[in-house]
Parts: structure tokens; C-alpha cells; sequence
């Protein structure tokens, strides 16, 4: 076959495929990229709109399901695009659609879009009563669970429950699974040990229902049985029952090895399930020397499990993400930090400042504790004019996230690059404040910097604090919880420091790399050296005497080399 001319010779091929094991998958592969590559709106146009818009949906699933995640991404870009065409004057598409392509977008990651897209298919449930109404309402409570918006997973999840008593059918037991999982994740996660019992009875008969009416070796049932097993584990360690957390431990490796089996080494359940059992590995062996092999080989485990998942389901997955933290958490307690590797995830040029910033914005919309800045000015995260990362922070602090900045005092020796025009006279002990004070960076940056920062402390208190160094500051670093950035800057001159994109380079690691704890401890020094805001208004003309200083001895240094010719050197 040469080619694919119609979206169901594409189905049928994809779905061939999904039973067949042999070497003629990678040119069927092929061919259903080139279709996708291929494919536009106009060649839909004249189709039923819902009859397509079901195909296109399933196609979008049977591609995720071959691995060409780049393909079903595109089909659902493709679909979204042509039911909003289609529904510019009526609405056409039932919520049952949406729901399928808001599930989509959430299995490849893109989970505010999912969020977005579901959304959409609720409205839609809510004005048609329709019977899906409890599935969309358990699917926005596990993306929100998956996005760490616990507040709105559990009023989700409770709106489902309430849906539920009107729309509940034995023969869709998807939505009461879900919803349970996801409030037994909630009391794990907040430790609430009454309520995580209570949830653990609920979704152990959810599970063994969907079992039941599914199969044991359907995907979700394989993912439910290993969640219901890792919390059965978890109960049995924090209650130190050995005999049950051991028998847990081992149905978790047998769950790990039939997801391996039925469902292959790189599906997302798979992960998932090797993922528990590696972390349960390590919990089991204890803690002193002598369990230290068993723990290494709980990490060593972990490793191979974040490889897969980075190469199988891409580095800025959620699922990617949660397996990194856990390992650098693993990695941490068995490893001293100077004995971690130097990992850098990766390195963004110039060209990819957008990839960057869109990066950067993903960390502090995951973050749920504190954000660390160092950087020379801050305006991309202090003014909204800007528009870069002052949403994100803003949105950060109302989710009660702290945020702790250091950023370089206008008084430090940098000051002498300050731009002037060909009628100033050079920097010299006498104007060197004044031509701070009326340089574009103080007048147009440091200036809206503090007074944004003044605003947003009156609102948040103690969740934002800025300080001021007089040292010079080498790059910009941002640190989360689970990953850092850093941006060398390329020169001393201040106005070429800030208000612009990428000039050199910037490298993203995670918490798991040694350049994580460096960073981490470069910043707590930088901080206790730092003045407070209140600190440096009250010493304000002590730091530009002492600019002042700077430039007398840089002038006395330079006037002390010259000597005239003939006179004698001084000894």
C-alpha cells in the first residue's frame, strides 16, 4: 500500500494493526503519519458533522494506542478546529464528543486544555441532561487531580457522586471507578487516614465491579488494581503490619508484570505500575545499612521506569514529571546530594525562547510550596505589561504559594554601565547616583518592580518577599520544588539584562540533578546575605556611599597606573 486516501482506509489500517505483531508495523506507520500530515479541514467538509467528528475522535484513539502521540495530538487539533467551524451558528456536537477529546488531550498531558475542552462537554451534559453527565463531571475531577487543583478535584468528584444517584448504569461502571480513585488519592495525599479507610472500601468495590464488566486485563483495570494495591500497601507500612504490606508488595509486582505482558513496556499503565511498585520497594526495605541494596535497587528500578516514561510519553508529561519527583525523593534519601549527578533535561537557544518561557510557566502553575528567584531585575515576573510570568505568580500566591525573590541592588558596582547620553560627563564619584537614578533600568524597571512588589505584598503578606543584594548577580536561577532554570547572563551591562528574550542560553534540571541542590544552596547563601526591603530603605544612602566608594578607587586605580615617563615606579 502506497497511500491512504480516506480517513476510514486510515481506521482500518490502525486498527488492523492493534492485533498484529510483525515487522510491517513501522511502514504502517509511516503511512498513517503521511495521512495525518496530509489531512485538512476541507477534506471533512460535506461529511456528517457528528458521524465525522465520532471518526476523527476514534481515529485520534487508535493512533495514541499505536504510540504516534504526535499524530493523535494533531487529529484532535484537526477536530477541535472543525467542530468549531461547524458549530459557528448551532451547536451540533453532543457532550459525549467532547468528553472523548478532553480524555485525549489529558492522556497526552495538555491538561489545562483538557480541563478546558471538558468543560465544554459538561455545559453541554447539564443543558441536554444527558446520561453522560456523571462521566464528565469524574474525568474533570481526575484531570484536576492530575493538574494538583485538589479543591476542585474533590468538588468534582462530589458533583459526580450527586450525578450519579440519577444517571448511575451497572454497565458503565467508568465514572463511579474514577470518582472513587480520586477521592481515596485526595485522603492519600492529605493524609487523612479515617477517610482514606472509608475511600478504600468504596473503591475496592468500585474496582472489582469495573473488573467484572471489563476484564481483568482491560488498561483501567490493570491501573485500579495497582492503585488499590499501593494503598492497601501504604496502610499495612504506616500501621508497620509486615505480613500484609509483604503480600501487597508482591501483588504489586504481579500487577507490574501482566501490565508488561497484556498491555507492553511502554503503555502508560505500565509506567504507572512499575512506578508504585519501585516506590513500595524502597518503602519495604526499611531504613540503616544493611537495607541499602534493596533500597538501591528500588531506585536503580525507578531509573529505568523514568527513561521509559520520558521517552515513551515525553519529559514534560505529568505522569514523566510525578516519576522524577519521586525518583529525586528516592535518590535523596540514599545518596548524599555531592554524590548525584550533574543532569541537565535540557538546554534552550535563542530560537526556542517561546519553548522556554511556555516551560518556565508549566513549572509555576504546577508548583504547591514555594518558588525561589535570583535574578538581576524580575520584571518578567513582577510587571504585567510585560506578559510573561506575572499571571503565573499571581495565580501562584492565591493558591497560598510562597515566593521568595533576590534580586541585585541599583547601588552595586554594575551601576557604572548606566547609559548616558554624548553630553554627560563619564561616571564619577560626583554623578554616578544621579546617573542611576536616571538611567531607563532604574526609572523604568527597578522602580515598577518595587512598587509591583509593595501591591502584592500588601494583598499576600508573608507568601512574597523580596530582597536586594548589592553583589552582582551571574544569571537568572528559578527554582520549584521538583525543577530549576538557569540563564548565564552574557554581560555586565544592566539595560542588556532584562526586557529581552533569550540572547544566550538557559538549562532546565531537575530536582534529581546536583545542579538542583547547588542552586538550592546558592540561593538560601544569596538570601541570608541579602538586605530585606525594610532593610535597605533604611540603609539606602550607606549602599550608595559605598557605590560612590567603588568608583573613587576604580578612578584612583586607573589615575595610579599612569606615571609619567622618566619617573621613578613606587616600590
Amino acid at each position: 500500500m502506497n497511500a491512504l486516501e480516506t480517513l476510514n482506509d486510515a481506521i482500518e489500517l490502525a486498527e488492523g494493526y492493534l492485533l498484529e505483531v510483525g515487522e510491517s508495523r513501522p511502514t504502517g506507520d509511516d503511512l498513517l503519519v503521511r495521512f495525518v500530515a496530509c489531512l485538512r479541514h476541507r477534506d471533512l467538509v460535506g461529511e456528517p458533522h457528528q458521524a465525522i467528528a465520532q471518526r476523527l475522535a476514534h481515529f485520534a484513539k487508535l493512533l495514541s494506542a499505536l504510540g504516534l502521540k504526535q499524530g493523535s495530538l494533531t487529529i484532535v487539533d484537526l477536530t477541535l478546529r472543525h467542530m468549531e467551524i461547524s458549530e459557528a451558528d448551532q451547536e451540533i456536537y453532543p457532550a459525549a464528543v467532547w468528553n472523548d477529546l478532553g480524555m485525549l488531550l489529558a492522556e497526552h498531558g495538555d491538561l489545562e486544555r483538557a480541563r478546558l475542552v471538558l468543560s465544554c462537554a459538561l455545559n453541554r451534559a447539564r443543558r441536554s441532561a444527558a446520561p453522560e453527565l456523571a462521566r464528565i463531571l469524574s474525568n474533570l475531577s481526575a484531570v484536576s487531580l492530575r493538574a494538583d487543583d485538589l479543591e476542585d478535584a474533590r468538588i468534582w468528584a462530589e458533583q459526580s457522586v450527586r450525578a450519579m444517584g440519577k444517571y448511575w448504569s451497572v454497565d458503565n461502571p467508568e465514572a463511579r471507578l474514577t470518582t472513587d480513585w480520586v477521592l481515596l488519592d485526595i485522603a492519600r495525599i492529605q493524609q487523612d487516614v479515617p477517610a482514606i479507610g472509608r475511600a478504600l472500601d468504596d473503591f475496592s468495590k468500585s474496582a472489582d465491579q469495573f473488573v467484572r464488566v471489563k476484564g481483568s486485563h482491560h488498561p483501567r483495570a490493570l491501573a485500579a488494581l495497582a492503585a488499590l494495591t499501593t494503598a492497601k500497601f501504604e496502610m499495612s507500612a504506616a500501621s508497620d503490619d509486615i505480613d500484609i504490606s509483604e503480600r501487597a508488595l508482591g501483588d504489586l509486582e504481579t500487577i507490574a508484570l501482566n501490565a508488561s505482558a497484556i498491555l507492553g513496556s511502554d503503555h502508560r499503565q505500565t509506567i504507572v505500575s512499575q512506578a508504585s511498585l519501585a516506590e513500595a520497594e524502597f518503602t519495604a526495605a526499611g531504613q540503616g545499612p544493611i537495607f541499602d541494596a534493596r533500597r538501591k535497587r528500588a531506585v536503580s528500578l525507578l531509573e529505568t521506569v523514568a527513561d521509559n516514561a520520558t521517552a515513551t510519553l515525553g519529559r514534560d508529561h505529568p505522569q514523566t514529571l510525578e516519576v522524577r519527583r519521586t525518583l529525586a525523593r528516592l535518590r535523596a534519601a540514599v545518596s548524599p546530594a555531592q554524590e548525584l549527578p550533574y543532569l541537565i533535561d535540557q538546554v534552550y537557544r535563542p530560537q526556542q525562547n517561546t519553548e522556554r518561557n511556555e516551560a518556565k510557566k508549566a513549572a509555576l502553575t504546577r508548583e504547591r510550596s514555594i518558588i525561589r528567584l535570583i535574578a538581576h531585575a524580575g520584571a518578567s515576573y513582577f510587571l504585567s505589561h510585560v506578559d510573561l510570568f506575572y499571571p503565573a505568580i499571581i495565580r501562584a500566591l492565591e493558591r497560598h504559594i510562597h515566593f521568595h525573590v533576590v534580586l541585585s541592588s541599583p547601588w552595586n558596582s554594575l551601576a557604572v554601565f548606566s547609559k548616558r547620553d554624548a553630553t554627560t560627563e563619564k561616571a564619577n564619584v560626583q554623578n554616578i547616583v544621579d546617573l542611576v537614578e536616571d538611567s531607563r533600568y532604574y526609572l523604568e524597571t527597578f522602580l515598577p518592580v518595587i512598587q509591583s512588589y509593595l501591591r502584592l505584598q500588601a494583598q499576600y503578606g508573608d507568601l512574597i518577599e523580596l530582597r536586594l543584594t548589592p553583589m552582582d548577580i551571574s544569571g537568572s536561577t528559578l527554582l520549584t520544588t521538583d525543577m530549576g532554570f538557569f540563564e548565564p547572563y552574557m554581560t555586565a551591562n544592566p539595560d542588556f539584562r532584562t526586557r529581552r528574550g533569550l540572547s544566550a542560553f538557559e538549562i532546565r534540571f531537575s530536582q534529581s540533578s546536583r545542579y538542583y541542590d547547588d542552586s538550592v544552596a546558592a540561593f538560601n547563601t544569596q538570601w541570608e546575605l541579602a538586605s530585606t526591603w525594610g532593610q535597605f530603605g533604611a540603609h539606602e544612602e550607606q549602599h550608595k556611599q559605598i557605590l560612590r566608594d567603588v568608583v573613587s578607587a576604580l578612578s584612583d586605580d586607573k589615575q595610579g597606573k599612569t606615571v609619567k615617563e622618566g619617573a621613578e615606579r613606587p616600590r
